[in-house]
């Protein structure tokens, strides 16, 4: 147990606790924001006041709307798992500066890619019954898909036979950046913590 004798641990562990409850706060935020709640609800008061100011930092550094859908849940998901992957870590381990940052790193990204992964694997498999377009969760991933999707068919003949395989071409890109590119900074990372390189 990390106490007055380790402050930098201990302060690792508060921070760890305090990033797992806000990264909850975001996630319930942001489902409850999909069924346009009361905003007059104190729930929805509170976990608006705890979000938006980290939104509206998100949205002033980084274009987070598009198709008028707000992604900046998403980023804030995956810098919350940056700094739970890495500063945590550096202030329990009280070094292995790089490597937590390459572990990080490499965990945020291949959160984002995962998450893109399921998106395409929904959006594919909507695209067969036809769903009503004005519903919320199709509107996100329409706007998360429709661009990506449009750039490799203008580049591609990706429809044989009346079937459009684009979303299995992006399905396999995603998984090979996942192992060739996130996973390779977790990996270089673990070596890096194995070695002692500070």
């Amino acid at each position: 147990m990390y106490g007055v004798n380790n402050p930098l641990a201990f302060a690792g562990q508060l921070l760890h606790v305090a990033l797992t409850v806000y990264l909850w706060i975001i996630i319930i935020g942001a489902l409850i924001s999909w069924v346009n709640p009361d905003p007059y609800n104190p729930v929805v008061r509170f976990l608006r006041r705890a979000t938006d100011p980290l939104f509206l930092w998100l949205r002033r550094h980084m274009p987070l709307i598009a198709g008028g859908v707000d992604f900046s849940p998403i980023i804030a998901i995956a810098l919350i798992i940056f700094l739970d992957s890495s500063l945590v870590p550096i202030l329990i381990e009280q070094g292995n500066i790089l490597a937590n940052v390459l572990i990080g790193l490499g965990q945020s990204v291949s959160m984002l890619l995962s998450f893109y992964l399921i998106v395409v694997i929904v959006s594919a498999v909507l695209s067969f019954v036809s769903p009503n377009p004005y519903n919320p969760i199709v509107r996100i991933i329409s706007a998360l898909t429709y661009p990506v999707f449009s750039w490799f068919r203008r580049r591609l003949p990706l429809v044989y036979g009346g079937i459009d395989f684009t979303p299995a071409l992006v399905i396999v890109l995603i998984l090979l950046i996942n192992s060739y590119g996130a996973q390779t900074l977790i990996r270089l990372g673990v070596n890096l913590k194995l070695k002692g390189v500070f």
